[in-house]
Protein backbone atom coordinates (compact mmCIF):
# COMPACT_ATOMS: atom_id res chain seq x y z
CA UNK A 1 0.00 0.00 0.00
CA UNK A 2 1.40 3.40 -1.01
CA UNK A 3 0.68 6.12 1.52
CA UNK A 4 1.66 9.77 1.22
CA UNK A 5 0.55 12.79 3.20
CA UNK A 6 1.84 15.14 0.50
CA UNK A 7 1.20 14.09 -3.11
CA UNK A 8 2.78 17.37 -4.30
CA UNK A 9 6.21 15.94 -3.56
CA UNK A 10 6.13 14.21 -6.96
CA UNK A 11 6.55 17.54 -8.81
CA UNK A 12 9.92 18.26 -7.19
CA UNK A 13 13.20 17.80 -9.03
CA UNK A 14 15.58 15.11 -7.70
CA UNK A 15 17.74 17.75 -5.99
CA UNK A 16 14.72 19.41 -4.42
CA UNK A 17 13.40 16.07 -3.25
CA UNK A 18 16.75 15.28 -1.66
CA UNK A 19 16.77 18.61 0.19
CA UNK A 20 13.21 18.07 1.31
CA UNK A 21 14.11 14.61 2.59
CA UNK A 22 16.97 16.14 4.58
CA UNK A 23 14.52 18.51 6.25
CA UNK A 24 12.13 15.66 7.06
CA UNK A 25 15.02 13.60 8.48
CA UNK A 26 15.99 16.55 10.67
CA UNK A 27 12.38 16.79 11.86
CA UNK A 28 12.43 13.09 12.81
CA UNK A 29 15.55 13.70 14.92
CA UNK A 30 13.97 16.72 16.63
CA UNK A 31 10.79 14.74 17.33
CA UNK A 32 12.70 11.88 18.92
CA UNK A 33 14.76 14.28 21.03
CA UNK A 34 12.02 16.60 22.24
CA UNK A 35 8.59 15.54 21.01
CA UNK A 36 5.97 17.25 18.87
CA UNK A 37 6.03 20.62 20.64
CA UNK A 38 9.82 20.89 20.29
CA UNK A 39 9.51 20.45 16.52
CA UNK A 40 9.56 24.11 15.45
CA UNK A 41 10.74 25.53 12.13
CA UNK A 42 13.74 27.05 13.92
CA UNK A 43 14.72 23.73 15.52
CA UNK A 44 14.28 21.80 12.28
CA UNK A 45 16.28 24.34 10.25
CA UNK A 46 19.11 24.26 12.79
CA UNK A 47 19.18 20.46 12.77
CA UNK A 48 19.13 20.33 8.94
CA UNK A 49 21.72 23.10 8.57
CA UNK A 50 19.44 25.23 6.40
CA UNK A 51 17.69 28.58 6.75
CA UNK A 52 14.12 28.89 8.01
CA UNK A 53 13.14 30.25 4.59
CA UNK A 54 14.41 27.02 3.02
CA UNK A 55 12.12 25.05 5.31
CA UNK A 56 9.17 27.27 4.40
CA UNK A 57 9.95 26.79 0.71
CA UNK A 58 9.10 23.10 0.99
CA UNK A 59 6.40 23.20 3.67
CA UNK A 60 3.50 25.57 4.31
CA UNK A 61 3.64 25.04 8.07
CA UNK A 62 5.34 23.00 10.76
CA UNK A 63 2.37 20.65 11.05
CA UNK A 64 3.04 19.45 7.52
CA UNK A 65 6.66 18.71 8.40
CA UNK A 66 5.66 16.80 11.52
CA UNK A 67 3.13 14.75 9.55
CA UNK A 68 5.75 13.85 6.97
CA UNK A 69 8.32 13.06 9.65
CA UNK A 70 5.94 10.72 11.47
CA UNK A 71 5.01 9.01 8.20
CA UNK A 72 8.65 8.57 7.14
CA UNK A 73 9.64 7.29 10.57
CA UNK A 74 6.82 4.77 10.60
CA UNK A 75 7.53 3.63 7.04
CA UNK A 76 11.23 3.33 7.87
CA UNK A 77 10.52 1.23 10.94
CA UNK A 78 8.32 -1.14 8.96
CA UNK A 79 10.93 -1.33 6.19
CA UNK A 80 13.53 -2.28 8.82
CA UNK A 81 11.25 -5.06 10.04
CA UNK A 82 10.66 -6.27 6.49
CA UNK A 83 14.42 -6.43 5.96
CA UNK A 84 14.84 -8.77 8.92
CA UNK A 85 15.29 -6.49 11.90
CA UNK A 86 17.03 -7.99 14.91
CA UNK A 87 17.28 -11.67 15.82
CA UNK A 88 14.85 -13.36 18.18
CA UNK A 89 15.03 -16.70 19.94
CA UNK A 90 15.67 -19.47 17.37
CA UNK A 91 12.71 -21.50 18.63
CA UNK A 92 10.27 -19.10 16.90
CA UNK A 93 8.81 -20.90 13.90
CA UNK A 94 9.03 -19.19 10.52
CA UNK A 95 5.28 -18.66 10.11
CA UNK A 96 5.01 -16.37 13.12
CA UNK A 97 8.59 -15.10 13.40
CA UNK A 98 8.00 -11.71 11.83
CA UNK A 99 4.94 -11.09 13.97
CA UNK A 100 6.90 -11.66 17.15
CA UNK A 101 9.79 -9.67 15.73
CA UNK A 102 7.41 -6.74 15.43
CA UNK A 103 6.14 -7.21 18.98
CA UNK A 104 9.72 -7.44 20.22
CA UNK A 105 10.62 -4.24 18.37
CA UNK A 106 7.77 -2.46 20.17
CA UNK A 107 8.82 -3.76 23.58
CA UNK A 108 12.62 -3.67 23.23
CA UNK A 109 12.97 0.11 23.70
CA UNK A 110 11.22 -0.19 27.06
CA UNK A 111 13.37 -3.12 28.13
CA UNK A 112 16.43 -1.01 27.33
CA UNK A 113 15.10 2.01 29.21
CA UNK A 114 14.40 4.05 26.07
CA UNK A 115 10.87 5.41 26.26
CA UNK A 116 11.05 7.91 23.41
CA UNK A 117 9.55 6.10 20.41
CA UNK A 118 6.05 4.87 21.25
CA UNK A 119 5.30 7.77 23.60
CA UNK A 120 6.10 10.04 20.65
CA UNK A 121 3.51 8.17 18.62
CA UNK A 122 0.96 8.69 21.41
CA UNK A 123 1.87 12.36 21.75
CA UNK A 124 1.40 12.86 18.03
CA UNK A 125 -1.94 11.05 18.23
CA UNK A 126 -3.14 13.28 21.07
CA UNK A 127 -2.08 16.51 19.32
CA UNK A 128 -3.73 15.65 16.00
CA UNK A 129 -6.88 14.34 17.69
CA UNK A 130 -7.24 17.61 19.61
CA UNK A 131 -6.78 19.53 16.36
CA UNK A 132 -9.41 17.38 14.67
CA UNK A 133 -6.92 16.29 11.98
CA UNK A 134 -8.11 12.71 11.93
CA UNK A 135 -7.07 12.01 8.34
CA UNK A 136 -3.40 12.09 9.29
CA UNK A 137 -4.07 9.73 12.20
CA UNK A 138 -6.08 7.35 10.04
CA UNK A 139 -3.26 7.18 7.52
CA UNK A 140 -0.66 6.10 10.06
CA UNK A 141 -3.08 3.86 11.96
CA UNK A 142 -3.93 2.03 8.74
CA UNK A 143 -0.24 1.68 7.95
CA UNK A 144 0.55 0.07 11.30
CA UNK A 145 -2.57 -2.07 11.51
CA UNK A 146 -2.22 -3.17 7.90
CA UNK A 147 1.29 -4.42 8.54
CA UNK A 148 0.23 -6.36 11.65
CA UNK A 149 -2.70 -7.83 9.68
CA UNK A 150 -0.29 -8.94 6.97
CA UNK A 151 1.93 -10.68 9.53
CA UNK A 152 -1.01 -12.45 11.18
CA UNK A 153 -2.26 -13.60 7.79
CA UNK A 154 1.16 -15.07 7.00
CA UNK A 155 1.04 -16.85 10.36
CA UNK A 156 -2.23 -18.52 9.35
CA UNK A 157 -4.65 -16.46 11.47
CA UNK A 158 -8.02 -16.46 9.69
CA UNK A 159 -9.53 -13.39 11.38
CA UNK A 160 -6.33 -11.36 10.97
CA UNK A 161 -8.07 -8.02 10.41
CA UNK A 162 -9.91 -7.83 13.73
CA UNK A 163 -7.00 -9.28 15.69
CA UNK A 164 -4.57 -6.83 14.06
CA UNK A 165 -6.60 -3.90 15.35
CA UNK A 166 -6.59 -5.39 18.84
CA UNK A 167 -2.84 -6.06 18.81
CA UNK A 168 -1.98 -2.57 17.53
CA UNK A 169 -4.26 -0.88 20.05
CA UNK A 170 -2.85 -2.98 22.87
CA UNK A 171 0.78 -2.23 22.05
CA UNK A 172 0.11 1.51 21.81
CA UNK A 173 -1.85 1.43 25.07
CA UNK A 174 0.72 -0.62 26.98
CA UNK A 175 3.37 1.95 26.07
CA UNK A 176 1.46 4.46 28.21
CA UNK A 177 1.41 2.10 31.16
CA UNK A 178 5.02 1.05 30.64
CA UNK A 179 6.12 4.65 31.15
CA UNK A 180 5.50 3.93 34.85
CA UNK A 181 8.10 1.15 34.65
CA UNK A 182 5.75 -1.45 36.13
CA UNK A 183 5.02 -3.78 33.20
CA UNK A 184 6.25 -7.38 32.96
CA UNK A 185 7.29 -7.67 29.32
CA UNK A 186 6.87 -11.46 29.29
CA UNK A 187 3.33 -11.04 30.58
CA UNK A 188 2.72 -8.47 27.85
CA UNK A 189 3.80 -11.09 25.30
CA UNK A 190 1.23 -13.47 26.75
CA UNK A 191 -1.50 -10.86 26.40
CA UNK A 192 -0.49 -10.08 22.83
CA UNK A 193 -0.47 -13.79 22.04
CA UNK A 194 -4.00 -14.16 23.38
CA UNK A 195 -5.23 -11.27 21.24
CA UNK A 196 -3.37 -12.49 18.17
CA UNK A 197 -4.17 -16.18 18.57
CA UNK A 198 -0.47 -17.13 18.62
CA UNK A 199 1.74 -18.75 21.25
CA UNK A 200 4.37 -16.32 22.62
CA UNK A 201 7.96 -17.41 21.91
CA UNK A 202 9.13 -17.12 25.51
CA UNK A 203 6.15 -18.79 27.20
CA UNK A 204 8.04 -22.04 27.81
CA UNK A 205 11.04 -20.15 29.24
CA UNK A 206 9.07 -18.72 32.17
CA UNK A 207 7.03 -20.60 34.73
CA UNK A 208 3.81 -19.00 36.05
CA UNK A 209 4.64 -16.34 38.59
CA UNK A 210 8.11 -15.62 37.25
CA UNK A 211 8.95 -12.08 36.20
CA UNK A 212 10.58 -11.26 32.86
Amino acid sequence: MQLDLDPGESVLSPNQRAKRDEIVAAAVAVLLDGGVHACTVRAIAARAGVSKSAVHYYFDDVDGIVDQAMLKATQGWIAWLRAGGSDLAPRIDSSSRRFWLTVNACLAPFAAGDRSLLPLWLEYWAVRARQGRLGELRLLADLLTGYVEELLGLAGISDASGRALGVTAYLLGISMWESLGEVDLVEVERHVGAIAGLVPPRTEEHQPGESG
